[in-house]
């Protein structure tokens, strides 16, 4: 399932590496990505492809010190 996250982290390259790491570590497939610099975070648009559960992802990101929020929207797929 695909699950779209706004992710707003602190303006650092490390702090983007290291949720992304997560992300990977986690199981899911990053399908696309929009990341854009304001004062002192980076928000960052992502998309997401799994079939584990969204909230093994999202409950790993909030613990993470350099992530200040992490917002989900369940895209919803379409039956083929």
């Amino acid at each position: 399932m695909k699950h779209q996250l706004t992710v707003a982290v602190k303006n650092q390259s490390v702090a983007v590496e290291r949720f992304l790491r997560v992300a990977r570590h986690r199981g899911f497939r990053l399908m696309q990505l929009q990341l854009e610099g304001h004062d002192e975070l980076f928000h960052v648009k992502m998309t997401v492809d799994s079939d584990k559960p969204i909230y093994l992802l999202t409950s790993q990101l909030n613990k993470l010190v350099d992530v200040q929020s992490v917002d989900l929207h369940t895209l919803q797929q379409q039956a083929i």
